[in-house]
C-alpha cells in the first residue's frame, strides 16, 4: 500500500510539475487512441536518454577522479585525500621546508619589518598630540594633526 502512495504522490508531482505536457498526452489518449501509443513510445525513449545521461556523466566523473588521484600521487602526496600529506614538508608554498625552517623565515621577515617601521619611526618628527596613548580603547576618538 506504501509503494502506490509513493507512485500516485510521484505521478501528482509531475502533473504539478509540467501541466501542459500532462495535458497534451491526456488530450492524444482521448482524441486518438492509436497514437497514444506511439507517445508512450516516445515517453519511453527520453527516460532512456535520460538514463544512459547520467550513467555517461557518472562514468566521466569516475574517470576524472581517478585522474585527479594519479595527478595527485604523482605530485609527491601520498594517497587520494589530504590525510597523508606528510605534514608541513609538501606544503604549496613552503618549498618542501620544515615547520621550524618556515617559522624561522616568517619570524625574521617579522623582525624586518619591525626595524623598517621602528627606523621610520625615529626620522619622522611628531607631535605628542598625533601619537596615540597605551591606554586609549580602539574606536575612541583620538585628536591628531595633519602632516604635509
Amino acid at each position: 500500500m506504501g509503494y502506490l502512495k509513493i507512485i500516485f504522490y510521484g505521478l501528482l508531482a509531475f502533473v504539478e510539475r509540467h501541466p501542459i505536457f500532462t495535458l497534451a498526452l491526456v488530450a492524444v489518449g482521448v482524441f486518438a487512441p492509436a497514437l497514444f501509443k506511439v507517445a508512450g513510445w516516445i515517453i519511453l525513449g527520453i527516460l532512456l536518454a535520460i538514463v544512459v545521461l547520467v550513467a555517461i556523466g557518472s562514468l566521466r566523473l569516475r574517470r576524472m577522479r581517478q585522474q585527479m588521484e594519479e595527478q595527485m600521487r604523482q605530485g609527491g602526496f601520498s594517497g587520494g585525500g589530504f590525510g597523508n600529506m606528510g605534514g608541513f614538508g609538501n606544503m604549496g608554498g613552503a618549498n618542501g621546508m620544515t615547520l621550524e625552517e618556515l617559522v624561522r623565515r616568517m619570524q625574521a621577515e617579522a623582525d624586518a619589518r619591525r626595524q623598517g617601521t621602528a627606523s621610520t619611526n625615529n626620522t619622522t618628527t611628531s607631535s605628542p598630540k598625533s601619537e596615540k596613548r597605551v591606554n586609549d580603547k580602539v574606536g575612541d576618538y583620538v585628536d591628531f594633526e595633519e602632516v604635509e
